[in-house]
């Protein structure tokens, strides 16, 4: 499988007797388990290719019977798995919005071109998400630390998101670095 991979979800525990595995999902989309045909599991440095069987939800989990897993001993080997597909093979979304792993590394740019640094996490707050960027200072370098910034995604503030580029441009709200 090529190296461009998308962790889409955990293997928690076996389910049931028939080598079926629950899945914690990473994906708002809990139907994308139905599309499901040939995952990577990687778990410990160790990768498989694995063959979707059956799929369907069950109280927000995701359950998983793969072609070659057939009893609960078999399928409680797989705890802890991550669960992979190909890059290209994620559901598309609607213009102007981004997976999380598209944002993560992005340069952040403010209007005047100066760089407060790479976006290092995202928070989701239930509003609104909020970069976390790692700004780092000459100051702060010295000591070896790093300063973080919170800058709120909304529209008034993040101006631009430029993939190609590997950038995000915003305008900073009055006050936000004192």
């Amino acid at each position: 499988m090529p190296s461009q991979m998308t962790t889409i979800g955990k293997i928690v525990a076996p389910f049931g007797v028939k080598g079926e595995v629950k899945v914690y999902p990473y994906s708002d989309f809990l139907q994308r388990c139905y599309l499901l045909k040939e995952v990577q599991l990687v778990n410990k440095d160790i990768c498989q290719l694995k063959i979707v069987q059956r799929a369907y939800i069950h109280k927000n989990m995701w359950i998983l019977q793969f072609e070659d897993c057939h009893d609960r001993e078999e399928a409680r080997k797989l705890s802890g798995s991550l669960i992979k597909i190909r890059s290209s093979e994620r559901i598309p979304l609607p213009s102007g919005s981004y997976y999380l792993d598209q944002i993560i590394g992005l340069k952040v740019l403010t209007a005047d071109g100066k760089k407060l640094g790479c976006v290092s996490d995202i928070i989701k707050t239930g509003s609104n998400d909020v970069y976390v960027v790692n700004q780092e200072d000459a100051e702060l370098k010295s000591t070896g630390s790093s300063l973080e910034i919170l800058i709120p995604a909304l529209k008034s503030v993040v101006k631009e998101i430029n993939l190609q580029e590997g950038y995000i441009l915003i305008e900073l709200p009055e006050g936000l670095l004192d």
